[in-house]
């Protein structure tokens, strides 16, 4: 198989993936406030992330295209990282927000795979720019960082409204699962 065509892979799947959170974004509850900074603070991290690649200092992280057997099993991590992405998504249905917000009628969702971990979403997401970067290498690099270093503090954001929001039920959940890495952390 040609090395570019792993890459159209990787980016076709970002493509599906972004158009599918889009869309069921729509049937998502409503915030019960808005957090504008968090919102500009991702989309800047994500553009700069594929910016940065193109500075003389960071060209060293544009090594793509590797050999057919890395490439395959860099597409197939991707897939399988958006793949339990989805699964979160589609567990948590109308409770999901781009950003750490309580919403309208929330509910503490511990069914699928936030049986497992506690963030799945950034388990997911994180897990398919490990994929990207090995196939693409790039942006897909500093993505992995960024994206990171935001899961980071959305973990301990998220955990902190939780915990405020279901005082009963959210200190037993945290307790037995684990943030973002099953049996680990």
């Amino acid at each position: 198989m040609n090395p570019m065509a792993f890459i159209w892979l990787v980016y076709a799947a970002w493509i599906l993936l972004i158009v599918y959170l889009t869309v069921s974004a729509f049937g998502a509850k409503r915030d019960t406030e808005q957090h504008m900074p968090q919102r500009l603070g991702l989309m800047v991290a994500m553009i700069a992330a594929f910016l940065l690649p193109r500075l003389s200092i960071f060209r060293f992280v544009n090594f793509a295209p590797v050999n057919a057997v890395l490439s395959s099993i860099g597409v197939v991590v991707t897939v399988a990282g958006m793949a339990f992405l989805v699964w979160a998504r589609q567990s948590l249905g109308g409770n999901w927000s781009q950003i750490v917000s309580s919403k309208q009628g929330h509910e503490l969702v511990t069914s699928g795979p936030y049986r497992f971990v506690r963030h799945p979403m950034y388990t997911g997401g994180l897990v398919a720019c490990f994929g990207s970067e090995i196939v693409v290498g790039g942006g897909f690099v500093f993505l992995l960082v960024l994206l990171g270093a935001i899961f980071l503090w959305r973990v301990g954001a998220e955990d902190r409204l939780l915990a405020g929001q279901f005082p009963e039920e959210f200190p037993d959940y945290a307790r037995r699962t684990k943030a973002l890495i099953p049996f680990e952390w």
